[in-house]
């Protein structure tokens, strides 16, 4: 099924493989950050909870902070895992949502204002995985 905007033809089959591309590089992107947290030997947790502990405008409860220091592994590697499926890939992408709006919060408590502008962009990565329809299957490109 193809439907014409403009000169360009947008064809349903090439819809669903860009969907694909962008699940991919969001799952890459989750077990990537994750695993590495796991392995950094609690390098990632004492960074970011001494960053949290200094003199900044907003300060949140330390059990707070470490609590979700902790969780943010668990949380990616988890929220990596579900994108697999495509049968739950709506609530996986709002999950997606609460997640990088999280860790921008955490970014603009921090006042680094570069690193919240760079979770925009993976914003709209979930919002192209939303928007975009999902093929019934890894290994097939039927609609």
């Amino acid at each position: 099924m193809s439907q014409t905007r403009g000169a360009f033809p947008i064809d349903a089959i090439v819809l669903r493989d860009v969907e694909r591309v962008v699940r991919v590089t969001m799952i890459l992107i989750l077990l990537t950050a994750g695993t590495s947290k796991f392995f950094s030997e609690g390098g990632f947790f004492e960074y970011y909870s001494a960053l949290f502990r200094g003199d900044l405008r907003i300060s949140l409860p330390p059990k707070l902070v470490n609590s979700y220091l902790t969780a943010i592994p668990f949380i990616e590697v988890g929220l990596g895992v579900a994108l697999l499926s495509n049968r739950y890939k709506r609530y996986t992408v709002y999950g997606w949502f609460a997640f990088m709006l999280s860790l921008l919060v955490g970014h603009y408590v921090l006042q680094e204002w570069s690193s919240v502008n760079q979770l925009l962009d993976y914003l709209f990565l979930g919002m192209l995985c939303l928007a975009l329809p999902a093929h019934k299957s890894w290994f097939s490109r039927r609609p």
